[in-house]
């Protein structure tokens, strides 16, 4: 029997509070369509609760983050007897340098590292610091790719005009016009022509970021290769935005699943066990330049936050990635993943829905179309509303995945989770007719 989420008086109550004080009634990119409006309180491993009572199971997971799930009792533990040693110094600790060698560890492209305080705040330093160090001013991105909300990472994440090659278009007013000369966008998984961008402007092109498994869609066999090579051959720095990625679909992430190591890499979510995190990482010579001693000399790239690798994440992180590490963990979560595709391409058959279920180990979604998805244009040309008809219908039935979302899928995710997932998924499609 498929549950009915009730919206009851506390969550209306609160999100007419949230309507008046905060814009948009959201605390990031989009706010919950008004049908679903809720306010949450609480989560415990593969669920979450809303302050009526509603109980859902949740693959938003803190947009990503929560790889253990929620309040996972090592995390916990760990943090409440750090917490009693202190929450802030603004110096190095003992637990931050641990996390540190952790990363370094696994990533293949890691010898060193610099904290952030987000994903957002990692890509914005790993650029500024490809522009310094091979002095070029010019970076190239993915159309579709979300790379954060700073000027250089704002174009073209979301274009609502026609391609026009390689100029983008702003994500946000206030972005300076002048950037659109510096931003360079190319379409996904277009090897030729991304190579001949790279080859023609390699004079004035510091780095190619992207993020090696895009948003949903895997790179084509050769693609990852052909921009290492390229940007290589032309001094250029590749720059992979594993914020996403990293610690998720492998241990030492995307890099180490494709077999492709970047220059630099940006990683978060995970590493920060569900409080807030970012990292860029790469080889000594290049992030050498983040050392303040460089400054007398011009050549210091800065960057500075005030919690940047704070004891409390840091132990949160190091407790996920020890979490993490142990044997089985990575195969268990594809194991889930393909549970979840397998089941949601059955519905779909079933109901004679063309649809694309896509995905890369823990990371699923669907897109409502019968064409290959292999870029942006790709997923826009899907059926859009419906996709979020059925997410509205499934978050009624208590399945947390809000429009334009992916499902996470964590290690407190069991098999019956995914098949509860899987029948809601059933009842809403068949509602979203």
């Amino acid at each position: 029997m498929v549950k009915s989420v009730v919206r009851g008086q506390a969550s209306k109550e609160l999100w007419e509070m949230a309507r008046e004080f905060i814009p948009g009634a959201t605390l990031h990119l989009r706010g919950l369509p008004d049908e679903v409006a809720t306010v949450f309180v609480r989560g415990k491993g593969s669920r979450i609760w809303d302050v009526d009572g509603n109980e859902y199971i949740d693959y938003l997971i803190g947009a990503g983050p929560l790889i253990l799930g929620h309040a996972h009792p090592a995390v916990v533990q760990a943090v409440k007897e750090r917490l009693e040693m202190g929450s802030q110094f603004y110096q190095l600790t003992d637990v931050a340098i641990r996390l540190v060698k952790k990363i370094v560890e696994a990533v293949p492209c890691a010898e060193a590292l610099k904290f952030t305080n987000s994903g957002n705040e990692a890509t914005y330093v790993a650029l500024r610091l490809a522009r310094g160090y091979t002095g070029k001013p010019k970076i190239l991105k993915f159309e579709g790719g979300y790379h954060g909300s700073h000027d250089y990472a704002a174009w073209s994440t979301t274009p609502s005009g026609p391609p026009n090659y390689p100029k983008g278009e702003p994500d946000s007013d206030g972005v300076p016009s002048v950037l659109g000369d510096r931003v360079l966008v190319a379409p996904f998984n277009n090897t030729d022509y991304v190579c001949s961008l790279i080859r023609q402007h390699k004079d004035e092109l510091a780095a190619v970021i992207v993020e090696p498994f895009f948003r949903i869609i895997k790179p084509k066999p050769g693609f990852l290769e052909a921009l290492r090579q390229n940007t290589k051959e032309c001094g250029v720095l590749l720059v992979f935005d594993e914020v996403v990625t990293g610690f998720r679909i492998a241990w030492g992430g995307a890099q180490e699943l494709y077999g492709v190591v970047p220059d630099l890499a940006t990683l978060g979510k995970a590493i920060g066990g569900g409080f807030p995190v970012g990292a860029v990482v790469g080889p000594k010579e290049i992030m050498g330049r983040l050392d303040p001693a460089l400054k007398p000399q011009g050549r210091y790239v800065m960057t500075s936050g005030t919690f940047s690798g704070n004891p409390i994440t840091a132990t949160a992180g190091l407790t996920t990635l020890n979490e993490l590490e142990k044997p089985g963990t990575y195969d268990a979560l594809r194991r889930s993943g393909e549970r979840l595709k397998k089941g949601f391409k059955q519905v779909c058959d079933l109901l004679e829905t063309p649809a694309q279920v896509l995905g890369e180990g823990p990371i699923v979604d669907i897109l409502f179309t019968d064409e290959e998805i292999v870029d942006y244009r790709s997923t826009m040309r899907a059926d859009q509303e419906k996709g979020r008809r059925v997410s509205i219908e499934m978050i009624k039935r208590g399945v947390f995945r809000p429009p334009g979302g992916k499902f996470y899928i964590s290690k407190a995710h069991t098999d019956a989770d995914l098949d509860e997932t899987v029948n809601i998924f059933e009842a809403a499609l068949r509602a979203a007719y």
